[in-house]
C-alpha cells in the first residue's frame, strides 16, 4: 500500500493534518487530523509498504506490544481507506 498522491501531510503548530490537493479538493471537503502514530505511518507510506513492513516500523518507533501495535495499526489503516488517503 502507499499513500495517495493527492494529499500532503502539513504540521501546523503540533497538530498533524492531512490537506487535499489539485482535483482531490473539490471531492474531500475539509482535512484530516492526525495523531502522531498516524502521521508517522502517513510519512512510511510516502514508499509503498506492507501491513508487516508498517508493524514493523511501529514496533522499533514506539515503545507498544505488538498485539496493541497490531490492532492500532489495523484500525488506522482501515480509516485510511475509508477516507481514500491510501491506495492498495
Amino acid at each position: 500500500m502507499k499513500a495517495c498522491n493527492d494529499f500532503i501531510l502539513r504540521n501546523i503548530v503540533g497538530e498533524y493534518m492531512l490537506v487535499p490537493t489539485g482535483e482531490r479538493m473539490k471531492s474531500f471537503n475539509g482535512t484530516m487530523m492526525l495523531n502522531e502514530l498516524a502521521a508517522f505511518v502517513w510519512e512510511k507510506l510516502q514508499n509503498p509498504m506492507s501491513e508487516k513492513e508498517l508493524l514493523d516500523a511501529v514496533l522499533f518507533e514506539y515503545d507498544i506490544d505488538e498485539a496493541t501495535a497490531s490492532a492500532d495499526l489495523t484500525a488506522l489503516l482501515e480509516k485510511l481507506r475509508e477516507f481514500g488517503v491510501i491506495e492498495n
